[in-house]
């Protein structure tokens, strides 16, 4: 497998790590139908942890040149007030031929899995396919259940309803290896400027000052695991990936690991585990009763 170049900026400022990130890697898009899909978690602000910095997203839009479409979506517990409050609507203004989209209410459409791990087919956001280009740009997080909330994983907000959400979460681990065959990811950012450790669902702040930024998926995410003091190859999703699509050599440029490297807690709530319990259950009943 060839060598696959991964930038690492140490930074305390998300937009100027992405700028000399993306610049070092040559980073430009021209003529394409851009999605630059970022991870949200509702309206909170980069520092606590779950939703990356919108500094983030204004560099790389800063980069697209005459590209005839440019959408920015996310499916979070409420998309339309997270982009107000983080300041995509402002971005829309400086940038017009960007659109904004709520995954929860755009069309859907089924697509079969090339290679299922969980489901035969799964439910997407149509408009996705129809754009020629996909940013991924995911925050540094852990999470109880797929271990890692990094690029792969990021996928899953293509998934468009809460209904449809429920059928496939409790067996993430899976059913993102089979999200990420169906729409693939052309450059991937994560914002590890500041992480999140220990329970996805609580905000539990951690400093890390890095932004990560590669072509390759599983590159970067490697990277940023490395980072978080993770070892991708004890996550069963992270072994099945790189079976699926290998285990690529990393070509590490800019920052060490070790100028950034911490140990990020891994775990969660107890009221977390009986939300999950709870879930799956839910799943269960409702996969019995319709398409998936």
């Amino acid at each position: 497998m060839k060598s696959e170049n991964v930038y690492l900026a140490k930074t305390d400022d998300a937009y100027r790590g992405a700028c000399e990130a993306l610049d070092a890697l040559k980073f430009s898009v021209s003529g394409k139908r851009v999605y630059i899909k970022p991870n949200l978690t509702g309206g909170r602000p980069s520092r606590d942890g779950l939703t990356i910095d919108t500094g983030i997203v204004r560099a790389v839009l800063e980069r697209l040149h005459d590209c005839p479409q440019i959408t920015i979506g996310e499916s979070c517990s409420d998309t339309v007030s997270a982009f107000e409050e983080l300041g995509y609507a402002e971005l829309v203004k400086e940038f017009p031929n960007v659109r904004l989209e709520d995954i929860r209410s755009s069309e859907v459409v089924w697509k079969p899995v090339p290679k299922p791990y969980h489901t035969g087919e799964m439910p997407f956001n149509a408009n996705v396919f129809k754009h020629d280009y996909i940013i991924n740009i995911a925050k540094m997080k852990t999470h109880s259940l797929a271990g890692v909330t990094l690029c792969l994983k990021n996928i899953f907000g293509f998934v468009p309803t809460r209904k449809h959400k429920l059928m496939y979460h409790p067996f993430i681990r899976k059913a993102i290896l089979d999200m990420n065959q169906v729409v693939p990811s052309h450059f991937c950012m994560v914002d590890g400027v500041w992480g999140n450790e220990f329970d996805e669902i609580q905000s539990t702040p951690k400093f890390t000052g890095a932004i990560v930024a590669g072509e390759n998926i599983l590159a970067v995410d490697i990277v940023a695991a490395e980072i978080m003091g993770i070892n991708l190859n004890k996550i069963d999703t992270y072994g099945m990936a790189f079976e699926l699509w290998g285990d690529p050599e990393v070509n590490l440029l800019g920052s060490e690991i070790d100028d950034v490297k911490t140990s990020y807690r891994q775990g969660c709530l107890f009221t977390t585990r009986i939300r999950y319990l709870k879930e799956t259950t839910a799943s269960l009943a409702y996969r019995a009763v319709n398409r998936h």
